[in-house]
C-alpha cells in the first residue's frame, strides 16, 4: 500500500496551507500584541544559547526555566486576548503525522489517516462497494433453508480465503450460478477485505476488461495491467463481446500468466460449466476449473434481488 502522487500533492498542499495560516495568525497577533514578537525573539535567541551550552557540556537548565516562563508569558497574553492556546500553530487536518502521511521517529510508516484516504482512493476507482462486506451480509433474505445453508457455507469458505490471503490454497474462486444469488456480493466482500489490509485489488466486469484491452488495441488506451495487481476480480464472464479470437485469448492469457505468477484471480459465472468449455475452449477450461488451482462454489436458489425490493 502506498500513496499515489494525486494523494501526496494532497497531504503537502495541506500541511503548506496549514502553516501559511498559521504564519497569518501568528502576525496578526504579534501586530496586536507586539509582546508575542518580543517573546519568539527571545525565544529563538536561548534556543541558540541552549545549542550552544549543551554542545560544550555544560548546564543549560537555567535558560530552560527562561523559555518555560517565555511560554507561560505567552499563553497568558493570548488567553487574555481570548486568544486559543494554539492560536498561532498550524491546525493540521493529522495531528498525528502533521499532515505529512508518515509517522515515527527513525522508522517511518504510514499514518492511519494516510491508509484511509489510499483505501478511499481505491474503493472510489476500483468499484468496490463498502456496503457489501461479510459483516454486512444478511441471511434472513433466503426463501428456503437448502439455498440459505449453501449461501453460507459459500460465505464461509470465502471469508476464510480472504482471512488467509495471500497464502491460499487454491488461488482461485470459480462463483457460479444464476442472477441475483450473491455471487458478485462475495467477490466484493472478499474484496473490501484484502484490500483493506493493503493489498492491491483490481476488480472489474468481464464486459468492461476485454473493452479496455480493446480500446488498448486501438490505441485509445492503456492495455489493463495483469501480473500487477495482488488480487484480480473478473465478474460476470460470459456477458463481454467475444471479437474473434481476442476475446478468448485475452481471457487465457490473464488466467495462465497469473497461475504461473501464482497471483489470486477470481471470477463469477451465470454460464454452466459446459458453457464455459463450448465458449472458451479447453484449455481455459482445464486451466480455470483445476482444482489445485480454483475453488468452485455454486450458488442456487431463486433471484434474492426480488426479495430485497
Amino acid at each position: 500500500m502506498k500513496p499515489t502522487p494525486e494523494l501526496i500533492y494532497e497531504y503537502r498542499m495541506s500541511r503548506e496551507r496549514a502553516e501559511r495560516e498559521a504564519r497569518e495568525r501568528r502576525e496578526a497577533a504579534c501586530t496586536a500584541i507586539p509582546r508575542l514578537r518580543e517573546i519568539a525573539d527571545q525565544r529563538r535567541r536561548l534556543a541558540f544559547d541552549t545549542g550552544l551550552m549543551i554542545m560544550r557540556g555544560e548546564d543549560s537548565s537555567e535558560l530552560r526555566n527562561k523559555v518555560e516562563q517565555l511560554d507561560k508569558e505567552e499563553l497568558n497574553l493570548l488567553l487574555s486576548a481570548g486568544l486559543p492556546p494554539d492560536h498561532m500553530l498550524p491546525h493540521y487536518r493529522c495531528k498525528a503525522c502533521n499532515d505529512t502521511g508518515y509517522v515515527g521517529d527513525t522508522v517511518k510508516k504510514l499514518c492511519p489517516c494516510m491508509k484511509a484516504r489510499i483505501l478511499e482512493e481505491m474503493y472510489a476507482t476500483s468499484g468496490i462497494d463498502t456496503q457489501q462486506s461479510f459483516a454486512m451480509f444478511r441471511s434472513d433474505i433466503y426463501p428456503c433453508d437448502r439455498q440459505k445453508r449453501i449461501a453460507l457455507k459459500a460465505k464461509e469458505l470465502c471469508e476464510g480465503y480472504a482471512a488467509s490471503f495471500p497464502k491460499c490454497d487454491p488461488m482461485g474462486i470459480l462463483l457460479m450460478g444464476g442472477t441475483g444469488l450473491g455471487k458478485s456480493y462475495l467477490l466484493n466482500a472478499i474484496a473490501l477485505e484484502v484490500s483493506s489490509r493493503g493489498y492491491d485489488v483490481y476488480k472489474a466486469s468481464a464486459y468492461n476488461l476485454i473493452n479496455a484491452f480493446m480500446e488498448s488495441i486501438r490505441g485509445r488506451g492503456e492495455s489493463p495491467d495483469i501480473l500487477g495487481p495482488d488480487l484480480m476480480i473478473i465478474d460476470d464472464l460470459g456477458t463481454e463481446p467475444m471479437i474473434n479470437s481476442v476475446t478468448r485469448e485475452t481471457l487465457f492469457s490473464i488466467l495462465n500468466e497469473r497461475q504461473s505468477a501464482r497471483k489470486a484471480t477470481l471470477w463469477a459465472t451465470n454460464r454452466s460449466l459446459d458453457d464455459i468449455l463450448a465458449s472458451y475452449g479447453d484449455r481455459f477450461f482445464s486451466r480455470l476449473v483445476a482444482p489445485r488451482e480454483t475453488m468452485v462454489l455454486r450458488l442456487e436458489g431463486d433471484d434474492l434481488r426480488l426479495r430485497l425490493k
